[in-house]
């Protein structure tokens, strides 16, 4: 358990390097969706890597509590990590996103087919004038694309995966890999 932590550190590092490698060389940075699979892929890695070494090399009498802990001890730190970067990037590298994001949307809200759809997918909006959807919309918009809920939800999003990671691999190691 002592070197989770560095397990999770380092494989946060390099997803960081990755995404500021394809920031200096400018690839894909309106389309989050590659960077959101790699963040996925080098957390279930870090977690992968280290359990298995626990289990291969570590206390061979352990219980799922403690394989589950252990791969914790490699979620958390690269959750902080990974979605402390986050917001300094989207508030002070790469701030043009939010603000890229916030224009396409307003440009998006220009339409009445638009707001009519918005109208009619929420039964809520039926009886608001197409100015209070639009101010309701840019609100929501504004909220969404703020660094400090792109934080939020990173810690968030980024514990839960790693909970269920670990979870996940716990019981596959001790099902699959390291039977009795």
């Amino acid at each position: 358990m002592k070197k989770g932590w560095l397990y999770g550190l380092v494989f946060g590092s390099f997803w960081i390097a990755f995404k500021m490698l394809a920031f200096l060389l400018a690839y894909q940075l309106d389309h989050i969706q590659l960077f959101v699979l790699l963040n996925m892929a080098f957390l279930t890695a870090a977690i992968a890597l280290f359990m298995y070494r626990k289990k291969r090399y570590g206390n061979p009498e352990s219980n799922i509590l403690t394989d589950i802990k252990a791969g914790l001890s490699v979620g958390l730190p690269y959750t902080l990590v990974v979605s402390f970067f986050l917001f300094f990037y989207y508030q002070d590298i790469y701030p043009e996103f939010n603000e890229k994001k916030r224009a396409a949307y307003e440009l998006r809200m220009d339409s009445p087919k638009e707001i009519a759809a918005i109208r009619k997918a929420n039964s809520a909006l039926e009886n608001k004038s197409d100015a209070e959807i639009v101010e309701m919309a840019r609100k929501n918009t504004a909220m969404m694309y703020d660094p400090q809920f792109t934080l939020s939800v990173s810690l968030l999003a980024l514990l839960v995966y790693s909970t269920l990671n670990s979870l996940l691999i716990a019981v596959i190691y001790r099902r699959v890999v390291f039977r009795d």
